[in-house]
Parts: structure tokens; C-alpha cells; sequence
């Protein structure tokens, strides 16, 4: 028989989530049972494609519009999810953004670490994790862009830092970095889907770049108690293309 990972009657707030990574993150999670909140910078209406695909297979998220460079409004979102929740079980800081240096700082850096601060009186009460995306480009420098790999070293640095931090709380911190994965803009950028795995498919070492999907279901793994031994680690899902490409 397979393993069912189960996270019923956990509350799980995801950054970012109205689209890309972090709807998929924020759907693997409904899946598995958990109550989600989807927070982003968007509109309620802008966000109901994410809401409606999440109702399908579990319970309808939570939204709640909000800047996480904002530290009082991040203060006031996690108020609201424990109001209307009773409990905060799980953080996902997926939020990033590729702007100038003041911007990608207030949003990668200051926004994870205000969220994280706002989440941890709740956190302690549940034992509960978090999940820090940074990036796989940190390592190589591979974006070509000093803002994105600047700022998402910094939440790699953040991820060390809230691991030792909250240990003792309980609460287990780490982190995924992720390399190329599908999107649309990258879609737009070669033409089609099939031409950038046309592209990518002699790069990588298992002959693909990854999708949206393949990081939620490391960051699910992040949330479950299969990695309760798990403090301080940064997955990297890359498809093996820094170890063995």
C-alpha cells in the first residue's frame, strides 16, 4: 500500500499563491487535507481561479489580500487567520518578485522575514514548520539578475538563520530552491511549452525543466511529519543539474 500523506485540521498560509509555484503549492496542500489561506497582492476575483481549482479537491482557501513588505499588515493577516482559524500549522514564504534592488529586498527578504516573525506566537502553540523558497541560482549565479540572486540569498540566509532560531519552539524550518521551472512568462519568452523543453531538454540531466507541481510536492514533503527529523536543510530541485550536469 502507499503512504497518504494526511494534513486535516492543519491551517497552512502560502505567500504568492494566486498563480505559479505557489497555487501549486497551495492546491498539493488542499489536497492532502489542509486548510489553506492563499495570500497575494491581487484581487479576491483575481485570485478565484486558485480558489476554485483548491475547492475541487478539498476545502476552499481562505484569501487574504496583503503586501508582506507591509510588516503591520503582515501582522494583521496572521491575526485574522488565527481568528478565523483557531491555529496556524504551517508557513510557506513562496512570495518573490524580480524588480529593482529596493523592491526584490522589501518583498524576498523583509517580507519572508516578517512573515515568519508575525508567524511564530502561532507556530510555537502548533509545533508547527515553515517552508522558505529561495533559489537553485544562488549557488551559480545562473539568472544573470544581481537583484533576484541577492535578495534569494538572502532567504537562503534567513532559512539558517529561523532554523536555529525556532528549534527550540519547536518549530522546524527549511527551505527549497528550485531551478527552472514552467511558467507562462517562460512559455511566452520561447513561443510555445514544447520549445522550451526543446531548449532545456539537452541541459538537464533528466532531459526536462521542472514544473510548478514538482516543487509542491517537495514542499508537501516539507510540511509532513516524514520530515520531522528535518531542521536547517535547503532542498535543491533541479533535476540534478547542479550535482551531476
Amino acid at each position: 500500500m502507499g503512504y497518504n500523506i494526511k494534513l486535516e485540521g492543519q491551517v497552512a498560509a502560502v505567500t504568492g499563491a494566486a498563480q505559479g509555484i505557489g497555487a501549486a503549492i497551495a492546491k498539493k496542500l488542499t489536497e492532502a487535507g489542509a486548510q489553506v489561506v492563499i495570500n497575494d497582492v491581487c484581487t479576491r476575483e483575481q485570485a478565484d481561479t486558485i480558489l476554485s481549482e483548491c475547492e475541487q479537491v478539498g476545502k476552499r482557501p481562505y484569501y487574504i489580500g496583503c503586501n508582506i513588505a507591509d510588516e503591520e499588515s503582515v501582522h494583521r493577516m496572521f491575526d485574522e487567520i488565527s481568528e478565523t482559524f483557531g491555529r496556524v500549522d504551517i508557513l510557506v514564504n513562496n512570495a518573490g518578485i524580480v524588480s529593482d534592488w529596493e523592491k526584490s529586498f522589501a518583498v524576498n527578504v523583509k517580507g519572508t522575514y516578517f512573515c515568519c516573525e508575525a508567524a511564530k506566537p502561532y507556530l510555537e502553540v502548533s509545533k508547527g514548520r515553515i517552508v522558505i523558497l529561495t533559489s537553485a541560482s544562488i549557488f551559480n549565479g545562473g539568472t544573470g539578475i544581481p537583484e533576484y540572486i541577492g535578495t534569494k540569498s538572502g532567504t537562503y540566509g534567513l532559512t539558517m538563520f529561523f532554523a536555529k532560531e525556532y528549534a527550540h519552539a519547536g518549530i522546524r524550518v527549511n527551505g527549497v530552491a528550485p531551478a527552472v521551472i514552467m511558467s507562462k512568462m517562460l512559455s511566452r519568452r520561447f513561443g510555445s511549452e514544447t520549445a522550451v523543453q526543446e531548449h532545456y531538454k539537452d541541459i538537464m540531466p533528466m532531459g526536462r525543466i521542472g514544473y510548478p507541481d514538482d516543487i509542491a510536492n517537495v514542499v508537501l514533503f516539507l510540511c509532513c511529519e516524514l520530515s520531522d527529523y528535518l531542521c536547517g536543510e535547503v532542498l535543491i530541485a533541479d533535476g540534478g543539474r547542479m550535482h551531476v550536469g
